[in-house]
């Protein structure tokens, strides 16, 4: 104990940023597990005596949490906040002191190196950026295998890898990481190209100047009708090539769940066509439209492209207008709850109490009698995983299960370490009547994860388009985010594995399929209404 003292003493003169005592803990080995808030990572930091300090950048979102360090005999909390800094000392194996910092302040992004599309790389250096990515994935992606087997993903990874044969830019090399991204069939594992294309196209090219918004294989223009087609009229082929197998094209470098459609559409009515069109098939400063006119007739017209910052587009974005959480009673016997985010940040903005706010909810719906509850979870990306059981719990009568399984590659967590995978309890006051639940291909993650128990215990009818996370569960819980040195390409890796504890549906790659399809129609929306909402009241009445 004395030499750690005078160790410590030494270090605290030897790095000045070190103004106090700090605390310190022991260690034997150098691996050491971190909860960061309600994620545990197992094994997830190697101690570094050499990096001082060394950085653990807290998991998003940055709020009021715990995070704890566990070394192989020893650990250490800390109560953090945003945009604050926490230091302590580990003494490995009695001899090496490791400077550590946790640091809940949002890193600077800083601008790529070599993303321009005129400075290609070397096939050599191409070669090396994919091992980095491939590695990345076979070594901390958790569900890599869920919807192909080893060998599958194996030989696809192989393809890519012997392709690499000639230079390309960063850019023009992302088609092969998002192409690959895509394969895998897992919705949370992602990249920053989406960032770098929109930076490189709103500052040197001009894209399809129309925002389009699909249905089936239909397209239709949504916003950006100035140059002769007005809102609503049907596009039927761009360069000669019919919209149905452009939009097929893009999918393919889309993420999402298994087999879903319903994620990698919605992207595209976002606004992420424009872009990914050029970026994909080719940049040209016109365009040549095949379009149906108002009396059926088909015509062509030729428009000039648009650059990405002049585009405006009042339909956009639209659910980030609403509030996170909302209660609205619509008549005497039906209430409308509307759950558009699970997500700690989103809610902490709000400021807004998720567990307040459900328990003073249902005792409303119960104190009011209301028979028929609608629940709203259209747009909603998920968050927070206890918040998906905490919702359920409040539609349930008896007990039930909510998570089957959580792992990552090196860890099975178990039920003491997730409470969420032993058996949930109802709510005293939990809603008895008839629900319904609204859904899109925006209902992703967590709330897919809310609406598989749902439908597997057949506690709801579901109306709307299927979820855009898959009804068995999904790889997620914290990421890892792995540089590739040369392109500068940023690969995000989910580190959990989830299994829902469902029964068995009719398709394992896919997400909540609805008892009503009922997806809006271009003059629904031009016209601000509400289709499922609509639907829902019908099926009531």
């Amino acid at each position: 104990m004395r030499y750690i003292v005078l160790l410590v003493i030494n270090v605290l003169i030897a790095w000045p940023n070190f103004a106090q005592t700090l605390p310190v803990v022991k260690a034997n080995t150098k691996q050491v597990s971190i909860r960061d808030g309600k994620v545990f990572q197992k094994n997830i930091w190697n101690l570094s005596p050499e990096i001082k300090p060394d950085v653990y950048q807290a998991l998003e979102p940055i709020v009021p949490k715990c995070i704890t360090f566990y070394t192989d005999i020893d650990s250490v909390s800390f109560a953090v906040s945003s945009g604050k800094t926490y230091d302590f000392l580990v003494v490995l194996n009695q001899k090496d002191t490791c400077y550590t910092r946790i640091s809940t302040i949002k890193p600077v992004s800083k601008k790529p190196v070599n993303v321009a599309v005129d400075k290609p790389l070397a096939p050599a250096l191409l070669q090396e950026d994919f091992r980095t990515f491939r590695e990345a994935l076979q070594k901390h992606h958790a569900g890599l295998y869920t919807y192909k087997s080893k060998q599958a993903i194996n030989r696809l990874l192989d393809s890519c890898a012997r392709a690499l044969k000639k230079p390309m830019s960063p850019l023009e090399f992302g088609k092969t990481i998002l192409w690959v991204i895509s394969a895998i069939e897992d919705g949370h594992t992602g990249s920053n190209l989406p960032r770098l294309l929109m930076a490189h196209y709103n500052d040197h090219q001009k894209v399809f100047p129309l925002y389009p918004y699909f249905v089936d294989n239909k397209a239709y223009v949504l916003c950006g009708g100035a140059q002769g087609l007005p809102p609503g009229t049907e596009l039927l082929a761009i360069n000669g090539k019919p919209i149905g197998e452009i939009a097929k094209e893009i999918y393919r470098y889309l993420p999402s769940d298994g087999a879903i459609m319903s994620k990698k559409r919605q992207q595209l009515n976002d606004g992420a066509f424009p872009i990914m069109y050029h970026w994909l098939l080719g940049g040209k400063a016109m365009f040549k439209v095949k379009y149906k006119a108002k009396n059926g007739a088909m015509q062509t017209i030729n428009l000039v492209g648009k650059a990405v910052k002049d585009f405006k587009c009042e339909y956009q974005n639209r659910q980030n207008n609403t509030k996170p959480l909302q209660l609205t009673q619509l008549n005497t016997k039906t209430a409308l709850l509307s759950v558009k985010s699970f997500d700690e940040g989103r809610l902490s903005s709000a400021k807004v109490d998720f567990a307040k706010f459900l328990d003073s909810a249902f005792i409303a719906l119960n104190t009011q009698k209301t028979a028929n509850l609608i629940i709203d979870v259209r747009d909603n990306g998920g968050g927070e995983d206890n918040y998906g059981a905490l919702l359920y719990s409040y539609l349930s009568q008896k007990p039930f299960r909510y998570f089957f399984l959580k792992a990552s590659t090196t860890h099975v967590v178990k039920p003491k370490e997730n409470p969420l995978l032993g058996t949930q309890s109802p709510k005293n006051n939990s809603f008895k009547g008839k629900v319904y639940i609204l859904t899109n291909g925006r209902s992703f993650s967590t709330t897919a994860d809310f609406c598989a128990t749902a439908r597997s215990n057949d506690r709801a009818i579901f109306i709307g388009e299927e979820t855009g996370g898959g009804y068995y569960g999904n790889t997620s819980g914290g990421r890892m985010d792995v540089t590739l040195p040369n392109s500068q390409i940023v690969a995000f890796v989910p580190l959990f594995k989830y299994l829902n504890a469902v029964k068995k549906a009719k398709y394992a790659n896919r997400g909540i399929i609805p008892d009503y399809t009922i997806i809006p129609s271009i003059d629904d929306l031009l016209q601000h209404k509400d289709a499922e909402l609509a639907f829902a009241l019908g099926l009531i009445k």
